[in-house]
């Protein structure tokens, strides 16, 4: 598929030798990944295995589900690795909702997979519409550029080859090559926000633009490159201002918004909100003694720097903010 080479050639995804493993579900997705990846193996030089985790939420169904992905694999010859967890359990004990904890759970095992047998590349199915919608979702909720940038081809030793190929495409090449697969029953559920934006937002869009998953690719692209010089920018003025503990408040004030934001949240010990971080910037601007309580530290302004190391109070031990 045309969509596929050209993505996988533009980011080397799979550089010769590589040893590549498969995340597989068993839906129309992952099996055009798989099907691809296997008659493609020879060509580029690398070997292909596959991983399907069963996250014990649809019972029987689920079981169903992993059946088909090992009964596929072996008319296939392809090594499969299994994995199972309960993300019902794993959600309710991190206060997850069900599919973030679904995905953590997914990755860990993957992850975890691919150390323990020595595969250099994890390739997941995540395409075209599926970035449209995780886009969408993050909008809704409210973010910045880097929620905005979608999913990235490459993270790490993860690669995504189908995500400029939209479902139409994906469908398309299993009727083609006459290619099984099974649904899942929870994707027609509109329990769940994504299948919310997919079932009722994304038709509506199409209207608009047919071709409205690559125009949001596309976007996403173009935010990706402009967070990543700004995020460059950030790193230059740590690597020329930061002595290990603090900043001198005016050069962190003088900084544009969107370069101090980045300053901020690469020196604070744990991911802060944007609340969080707004208040931060606004600490920078005064000279007097003051600090704010933000996850993981307590950040101070003192002698016109501002310091980002200092522990967290125990909450019995606070003291009201001074100004």
């Amino acid at each position: 598929m045309k969509t596929i080479t050209e993505l996988v050639s533009r980011y080397d995804m799979f550089p010769e030798g590589s040893r590549v493993l498969c995340a597989v579900s068993g839906g129309a997705d992952s099996m055009c990944l798989l099907h691809w990846l296997h008659s493609s193996a020879e060509a580029m030089g690398i070997s292909v295995a596959a991983a399907h985790f069963e996250h014990g939420i649809r019972g029987e169904e689920s079981l169903r589900d992993m059946r088909f992905v090992e009964e596929v694999c072996g008319e296939m010859g392809i090594t499969l690795y299994t994995g199972h967890g309960s993300v019902p359990e794993y959600a309710a004990e991190k206060a997850l909702g069900l599919e973030e904890a679904a995905r953590e759970l997914r990755y860990a095992f993957l992850e975890a997979t691919a150390r323990e047998n020595g595969f250099t590349r994890i390739a997941t199915a995540h395409n075209a519409d599926d970035n449209a919608e995780t886009v969408l979702f993050n909008l809704a909720r409210g973010t910045g550029a880097a929620g905005l940038c979608g999913i990235p081809p490459v993270r790490g030793s993860i690669v995504r080859p189908l995500l400029e190929t939209t479902r139409s495409e994906i469908e398309r090449y299993l009727e083609e090559n006459e290619i099984s697969h099974i649904e899942d029953s929870s994707n027609g559920s509109q329990q769940y926000s994504r299948n919310k934006i997919r079932l009722q937002v994304m038709p509506v869009l199409r209207e608009i633009n047919p071709s409205v998953a690559k125009a949001i690719l596309r976007t996403g692209d173009t935010l990706r490159e402009d967070n990543r010089v700004l995020e460059e920018l950030a790193e230059e003025f740590i690597a020329g201002h930061f002595n290990g503990e603090s900043v001198r408040s005016k050069d962190l004030a003088a900084l544009p918004d969107a370069v101090e934001a980045r300053v901020i949240r690469r020196l604070c010990p744990q991911s802060i909100s944007a609340v969080h971080t707004n208040d931060i910037m606004k600490l920078a601007l005064g000279t007097e003694l003051a600090y704010i309580d933000v996850p993981g530290a307590r950040i101070r302004r003192q002698k016109g720097r501002i310091f980002f190391t200092d522990p967290p109070v125990p909450k019995n031990k606070k003291k009201k903010q001074s100004e």
